[in-house]
């Protein structure tokens, strides 16, 4: 019986096909289910990390930001038959690149891996230039959420902390409005200066001797006696004398 060369090429053909199809199949479930493992550790680290620096630093869900580092691709997660026990240092919770420690107790396996945490808060910035003089408004100013570890003085979260102070130096858009920059009462000016004693109300007008924003408390010097008193700036044109 004379047998095709053709017929049996053809069929060795499908052979190897449905054999390589089988293969790429298995490979891909494995694959798969690889990548859901890691997801999965992933997933727990991240949010041991997030639980842990809500306990020590009572940074809030809206002020951080976790995000666990990618793992090598040949890393192969075990099958655990208890929950991965995970854990990091005080010091490394400190630190804005967090290494932490997930271990599986019955495997004697564990596995080093490396989080990222962004504390972010909320930052009063400049949405144009101004020049020094320019009294803010609403306009002029809006909030966005920075790195703090990229902050490195004083800011304002509240933009109705800002709008009415004068601006002090040139500053250009997206630069955070900061204390030294601006004053509601600048040196020079003048403003009323309120006493409060017995409940009557004293009043008369006074010289700023000082720069100061809303709550500090700058030198005044009284018009009228000339005396200097230390009182609490409470708006642009008045303060306040603790008696």
């Amino acid at each position: 019986m004379k047998i095709s060369t053709k017929h049996t090429t053809t069929k060795l053909l499908s052979v190897i096909f449905i054999v390589t199809l089988a293969l790429d199949n298995a490979f891909a479930t494995q694959s798969s289910d690889i990548d859901t493992s890691k997801q999965q550790l992933s997933n727990a680290v991240e949010n041991y990390v997030k639980t842990e620096l809500k306990q020590y630093t009572q940074v809030s869900d809206d002020n951080l930001t976790i995000k666990a580092m990618p793992l090598d691709k040949r890393i192969v997660i075990p099958h655990c038959p208890v929950p991965f026990t995970i854990s990091a240092s005080k010091e490394a919770l400190a630190q804005s690149n967090i290494t932490v420690r997930a271990s599986c107790e019955e495997t004697n396996w564990y596995l080093y891996m490396m989080v990222k945490a962004t504390r972010v808060q909320p930052v009063v910035v400049l949405t144009t230039s101004v020049s020094p003089g320019t009294v803010l408004n609403e306009d002029d100013v809006r909030v966005v959420m920075l790195d703090k570890n990229l902050i490195r003085t004083s800011t304002f979260s509240h933009i109705n902390t800002v709008v009415g102070a004068r601006m002090k130096k040139r500053s250009r858009p997206g630069q955070p409005v900061v204390p030294g920059q601006l004053c509601f009462v600048c040196k020079g000016d003048s403003i009323l200066i309120t006493a409060n004693t017995g409940g009557v109300s004293i009043k008369t007008k006074g010289i700023a001797q000082q720069d100061g924003n809303l709550g500090d408390t700058i030198a005044v010097k009284n018009s009228k006696s000339k005396r200097v008193v230390h009182a609490q700036v409470i708006n642009t044109h008045q303060v306040v004398v603790q008696i």
